[in-house]
């Protein structure tokens, strides 16, 4: 649910502008929208944080680091001080790092360009030249070596292939060396002073890596500090949008509904003058996210993505996770799979509550997504791809032998069933447009969520005919009037979908048939829609061939090699297998789990996720 906000304007006088946005942030229910802090103390702010996010980045992870600087020894503004100096320390350090990463980067090419000629040393060349005897290094394309042969007054030839010659040129005294023809440009230094110039800057690299690893003890401070300076900075950014005229000052925020009355009540505290309204409807409004406990535990989804609704969009939380775990079933397809991540999920709850923390919604979550997905191996007989597990006494017992695994005729039943799980997700989309349409004017408008209904059963139809044939018109038979369900859809569409308040009927008729052809490229894309839908049988499919591939070369190893070798080279590839198709089905899950929620069923919603979640200006410990 989409908790409904109130804008509020808090008025004071201007000489208790920083006492009003203290009490703002102690009492930590504004939401205000900020700009950037353009001023002097914004910009150092915005330094001083960027020198302690450089110092977290160089400096290792401790072990036993909460995390939130927490644990810090000292809080708020001396440890910011004492950030920035450990800060200091740290940027002095790196750079001093990069200069000898870059110091052997450049060691590192010149070695290697170096490599074909061997142990040179460039002393002995200077030595020769300082006698009177010239010598120059070469390297020519062989199609134009003989043609340089023939300039130098003598030529040792060091190495040939297809691609390339290197010859030494040398000149006697009294001769010279072709000045047209380039030679290597010779290193400063030999090899062999190069690998010990290498040796000794890798050592200093080391040293400062230590160096790094002894400030490990000071990131509780440093994080402490980067806290306190997203506050401080924040609340400058708040000063910011404070406005003043005369005496007054006031700044404008939002807040959810049932939060007004303490703001009421620090206004009566502190003296304020409070201004309470309802957000205008073009005006950006926050987003406050509110669903009971079990329905919750799909934001972590929703957090990892990066994704809110829009404040005047629909909450899908509830439809997104009852869809969510049974395209995570289908997708990741295997009982033995879903109960390794149940195992999993299990152990690190149980490990974390002995820790003090208790599960989070994350694990909730997980337990749910790995629980259906045994559910789905066992009524389809998918044990790690391995058919005999079905067999076996009580995991049989499970099996539901239209949709098994083992049965090449439950191909078209499960295509059958993804689309009808699609069919049944687009609908649901435009019966909440519906319902919501009636509730606006003209509510005629609202009878467009019908047509598009109606167009999705009829294509439904239509889809199970083009991609399944007789074997899906055997099963359900096509109604006669599953065309009509098309045309009559669209012209519900053309006719309702255009309508506004205040506008003449026969008007909005007019601009829906104008615009007949995008109305028609969008009932294509429902048609689409729906045939995405084999996406969830596909994916399974292939992580079920992908698991067979890895038993059948597993078990032509260990009859091949025989013996206790055998054995553990075919359990190392089960295990590397298995673990490999684990990870896909994740990433499948990601890519194509989502996309049916957040892609088809919100697109037949009309979301658009162009959301600002609610975040109030508090202080850290309202956080």
């Amino acid at each position: 649910m989409i908790v409904t906000m109130k804008k509020v304007s808090v008025v004071t006088l201007q000489t208790f502008q920083e006492q009003t946005l203290s009490a703002l942030r102690d009492l930590g229910v504004l939401h205000i929208f900020t700009d950037r802090a353009d001023t002097a103390r914004g910009e150092r702010l915005r330094e001083e944080w960027t020198a302690v996010e450089r110092a977290l980045a160089a400096i290792p992870v401790g072990e036993t680091e909460s995390g939130d600087g927490s644990d810090a020894p000292v809080q708020g503004g001396a440890a910011v001080d004492s950030a920035l100096e450990i800060a200091d320390k740290s940027q002095k350090l790196t750079e001093e790092a990069a200069q000898i990463d870059d110091s052997v980067d450049r060691i590192d090419r010149e070695l290697e360009r170096l490599a074909p000629w061997g142990e040179l040393d460039v002393h002995r060349i200077e030595a020769l030249r300082d006698g009177g005897v010239d010598v120059a290094l070469y390297e020519r394309l062989p199609e134009r070596v003989d043609d340089l042969v023939a300039t130098l007054p003598h030529a040792i030839e060091i190495q040939r292939s297809k691609s390339i010659v290197r010859l030494v040129g040398v000149a006697a005294p009294g001769e010279d060396l072709p000045a047209d023809q380039e030679p290597l440009t010779l290193p400063e230094s030999s090899v062999q002073e190069l690998r010990e110039n290498r040796e000794n800057l890798v050592k200093q690299r080391q040293d400062i890596a230590d160096a790094l690893s002894k400030l490990t003890p000071q990131r509780p401070v440093l994080l402490a500090a980067q806290s306190e300076l997203e506050a401080d900075f924040e609340y400058v950014r708040v000063q910011s949008r404070m406005d003043s005229q005369k005496e007054l000052a006031w700044v404008t925020g939002f807040l959810p509904y049932d939060r007004v009355e303490d703001v009421h009540a620090a206004a009566h505290d502190h003296g304020w003058g409070v201004v309470i309204r309802d957000p205008e409807p073009d005006e950006q409004v926050p987003t406050q996210v509110l669903n009971p406990k079990p329905v919750r535990m799909i934001k972590p989804v929703f957090d990892l993505l990066g994704t809110v609704p829009g404040y005047r969009e629909m909450d899908i939380s509830f439809f997104f996770l009852l869809f969510f775990v049974v395209f995570f079933a289908m997708i990741i397809g295997d009982g033995g799979y879903g109960a390794i991540l149940l195992v999993g999920t299990i152990v690190a709850a149980v490990r974390g509550a002995r820790r003090g923390k208790s599960p989070g919604p994350g694990t909730a979550l997980m337990v749910v997504l790995s629980a259906a997905t045994v559910v789905w191996g066992a009524i389809t007989g998918n044990w790690f791809g391995y058919a005999p597990f079905a067999e076996l006494p009580v995991l049989r017992e499970f099996v539901i032998p239209s949709i098994s695994a083992d049965n090449e005729a439950s191909t078209q039943t499960i295509q059958y069933m993804t689309f009808v799980i699609g069919t049944i997700h687009l609908s649901i989309a435009h019966v909440w447009n519906f319902f919501r349409g009636i509730r606006n004017r003209p509510r005629i408008a609202a009878l467009e969520q019908l047509g598009w209904l109606s167009m999705v059963l009829g294509l439904y139809y239509l889809v199970l005919e083009l991609v399944l044939g007789t074997v899906a018109m055997s099963v359900v038979p096509r109604p006669d009037w599953w065309m009509s369900m098309i045309v009559g859809g669209l012209i519900a569409v053309l006719v309702f979908g255009r309508q506004e308040s205040g506008q003449n009927f026969f008007i909005g008729v007019g601009k829906g048939v104008a615009n007949i052809i995008t109305t028609a490229l969008d009932g294509i894309s429902a048609f689409s829609d729906i045939i995405s839908y084999i996406r969830l049988f596909a994916v399974g499919l292939a992580s079920l061939a992908i698991a067979e591939a890895f038993n059948s070369m597993a078990g032509g190893i260990a009859e091949s090699m025989g013996g206790v070798g055998g054995a553990v080279v075919a359990a190392l590839i089960l295990f590397l297998g298995h673990s490999l198709n684990l990870a896909m089905g994740a990433l499948s899950v990601i890519v194509h789990g989502v996309r049916l929620n957040m892609l088809e069923f919100s697109g037949h919603l009309g979301m658009e996720w162009t959301g600002v979640e609610y975040s109030p200006f508090k202080t850290r410990k309202n956080a």
